[in-house]
């Protein structure tokens, strides 16, 4: 019986999060959950480790990897975790050069020659959606077979690289097995959302679609692409129901790109949720053009408790560059009418684009200031490998596009007519401006619900302070030294 090992690298929550590493959300790896799930179902014995969750170094890691004695290493990356998958790939081959490794994630999907050809340890990529692509691969590679006909891969034949045709997307996500959940570290001990990422404990994440339709030309939607699909109702309540039984799990996280493009299954969803009367209680983002009262007083019922928005900037100019296709007006709206079904109401933002001005920039904060938000988060805009933005990101401003520093929490892109510094104070100041008002303060405190939310609340306060009172933005050289 051949055996896989899914690994995870481990990128430290410096260099994840930066000074924000306290206040930082580690998740499981759902995505090798799933495959694992695959590999398992069709007779491959599988193993998942997930470096990051256990603090793991490469040393350690293929230590546990090679004590598996696999014949298949499957390697998840996003871009600023690369190197750290790389590094790992070329110590597993110093110490057993007949094992295969195989480069999986939106990185790789991204640019997949040009990963190839920097990280030469990597024997195989697969690029896209990877459950039916790593059955088709291993059996493939278990008989020493040609991997030719195998869509959806990019591999080494003769010191050359071979990228075969694309896989089409998986129609029907219910044909998969429920993630591997039992083959990770404890899910409740391990891993932990954000200091208000939660109203019950403990939590779980969840991801209940793949796709997202839209056209903003920021985001890297590789692996997924932008057709949606989704799984039906009926297998949600599943994995809630398997998550709630075998571990508890009383808040769920659901962090698909886009959750309810189609109403029909959010309403089906919504009634079947109030049907169970389940003690769980669930958070999602959702689009602004896709929200109306009446589905947030259903989701209300169901027993949702905060919406996220990508929200992005106050400037009307900025979201037509991003082809958000939404209006400020349609933001106020519905912002107003989250706040009034109940809901606590978060909103993403980011400051330097492509097309950032001073004035767009005092337009988002003044924006922020007066909308009905009860929690931000303000990034750094990044340019990512896959996206509109990165391959135009040098006409626009200085950009080092180094994948280590491609984190949101690095300062990487500078547009034409603004400084560092600028952009960095910015951020300071509107996260400042944001949670230092009375009536957020307030807010939150009422938000408290445990001793185990004042822990994680005073370790995200320590963040917070750190973060908009201290200059944070390092560049990789400064990092380095």
């Amino acid at each position: 019986m051949s055996k896989i090992v899914f690994v995870n690298p481990v990128l430290t929550g410096k260099e994840r999060y930066g000074y924000l590493s306290q206040g930082g959300v580690y998740l499981p790896p759902l995505g090798l959950c799933h495959l694992a799930a695959v590999t398992r179902k069709n007779g491959f014995e599988t193993y998942i480790l997930d470096c990051d969750a256990l603090g793991l170094n490469v040393g350690k890691a293929s230590e546990f990897i090679l004590s598996c004695k696999p014949d298949y290493v499957g390697i998840t990356a996003a871009t600023p975790a690369i190197y750290k998958a790389a590094e790992l790939a070329d110590v597993l081959k110093q110490k057993d050069n007949k094992l295969i490794t195989i480069l999986g994630g939106t990185h790789l999907t991204a640019v997949p020659e040009e990963t190839m050809e920097t990280f030469p340890k990597f024997d195989i990529g697969v690029i896209g959606e990877g459950e039916i692509t790593i059955i088709e691969l291993l059996q493939k590679l278990d008989k020493n077979g040609d991997l030719d006909g195998i869509r959806g891969i990019i591999f080494r034949r003769n010191g050359n690289l071979k990228i075969t045709d694309c896989r089409p997307l998986i129609d029907d996500l219910d044909q998969l097995p429920l993630p591997a959940w039992d083959l990770l570290p404890n899910l409740t001990k391990y891993y932990r959302p954000s200091c208000f990422g939660f109203k019950k404990l403990p939590v779980a994440s969840l991801i209940t679609s793949r796709g997202c339709p839209a056209g903003c030309s920021f985001c890297a939607n590789v692996t997924f692409g932008r057709k949606y699909r989704e799984h039906s109702s009926r297998y949600v309540i599943q994995m809630i129901k398997y998550l709630h039984k075998n571990y508890g799990i009383k808040d769920f996280a659901i962090y698909d790109d886009t959750f309810g493009v189609r109403k029909e299954r959010l309403v089906k969803l919504c009634q079947m949720l109030i049907k169970e009367k389940l003690d769980v209680v669930w958070s999602s983002n959702a689009r602004i053009d896709q929200i109306t009262p009446e589905i947030l007083g259903l989701m209300k019922k169901a027993g949702c408790w905060q919406i996220a928005y990508g929200i992005e900037s106050g400037s009307q100019r900025i979201l037509d560059f991003l082809h958000k296709d939404i209006t400020l007006e349609e933001i106020s709206r519905v912002l107003k009418w989250t706040e009034s079904a109940g809901l606590i109401v978060k909103g993403y933002i980011m400051i330097g684009t492509l097309a950032e001005t001073k004035e767009s920039i005092q337009k988002t904060i003044d924006f922020v200031l007066k909308s009905n938000l009860d929690l931000i988060t303000v990034n750094n805009f990044t340019p990512f490998p896959g996206t509109e933005d990165y391959k135009r990101a040098e006409q626009f401003g200085t950009f080092n596009p180094d994948w280590r520093l491609l984190t949101q929490h690095h300062l990487v892109f500078v547009p034409n007519g603004l400084t560092n510094e600028e952009i960095e104070n910015s951020i300071r100041l509107i996260t400042r401006k944001f949670y230092l008002r009375p009536k957020v303060i307030l807010k939150h405190l009422g938000m408290i619900f445990s001793f185990s939310k004042l822990c994680l609340l005073f370790n995200g306060l320590i963040a917070l302070l750190k973060f908009i009172y201290f200059r944070h933005s390092l560049t990789y050289d400064q990092e380095t030294g």
